[in-house]
């Protein structure tokens, strides 16, 4: 049986917050049942690049992978959910598009705070006026959110808001005399919860005081003019994909192109 998908109430509900605050949360979105096998999947590889903490202390205990697309990691409800693409055809039209392989994120036990940043600038820093977003990255929460363990801090509607100097356009660092003029909040979520959210806004991950790591899995998508409709993303090797997981629809919008 077909996934759900929203109904138009949610899906404009949805729309909505994200256009107005940059980021929209759909709680426990995908059924635990598939949560935990990527779970322990994540879990296996990340515990394999990072024996050790073998590159942890330098990037403040935050860390991630880019992980084999084959098995638990190619299922359809990460790489093409009916509920992502719905909404994305609203935000980024019909020819949207994603990379593989996408990545994720994970808080390991005594991670700090990240510096607040942009995933991505304004197109145009300086102009007042506001664009749709070009960029949108989905998030998709192995474990719960909280604030002990290091939910994200997020500014909401700071996707509309201009870049000021040269070093929030060059290196997409918010500078700390700007946080101080807005609130912030924490996105707390349960686990199998889904996340959409403009690349411009304002966020960061947070200090996870638990004895468990955090992980959420991010797939970032584009508006169709964005890079070349030829863009190819195909893997060196075809053995390294396992193709026959993948729908029509899902090729097109990686453009897996032999």
């Amino acid at each position: 049986m077909q996934p759900p998908t929203l109904n138009e109430g949610n899906l404009e509900r949805t729309l909505t917050t994200l256009a107005t605050d940059g980021y929209v949360v759909l709680d426990s979105a995908i059924p635990m049942s598939s949560i935990d096998i990527w779970r322990g999947a994540f879990t296996s590889a990340l515990s394999s690049k990072y024996a050790g903490r073998n590159g942890l202390d330098q990037a403040r205990g935050h860390g991630g992978i880019h992980p084999p697309l084959r098995g638990p990691f190619l299922d359809p409800l990460i790489v093409e959910n009916p509920i992502v693409f719905q909404v994305l055809s609203r935000v980024l039209g019909q020819r949207f598009f994603g990379c593989l392989p996408y990545g994720c994120n994970t808080a390991f036990p005594g991670s700090a705070a990240q510096n607040v940043h942009r995933d991505c600038g304004q197109l145009f820093p300086g102009l007042e006026v506001r664009i749709p977003p070009v960029l949108v990255v989905v998030n998709i929460a192995l474990d719960d959110f909280t604030k002990a363990n290091g939910a994200t801090e997020v500014w909401p509607g700071s996707h509309q808001w201009p870049d000021t100097t040269e070093q929030e356009i060059d290196y997409l660092r918010v500078e700390k005399h700007r946080l101080d003029e807005h609130q912030s909040c924490t996105i707390e979520m349960s686990a199998g919860s889904i996340v959409f959210r403009d690349m411009r806004t304002w966020h960061r991950g947070m200090p996870n005081k638990t004895d468990q790591p955090r992980t959420m899995i991010s797939l970032v998508y584009y508006r169709q003019y964005y890079l070349p409709d030829n863009l190819v993303s195909y893997p060196p090797d075809e053995a390294d994909i396992e193709i026959e997981r993948l729908s029509q629809r899902a090729i097109e919008v990686y453009r897996l192109r032999p």
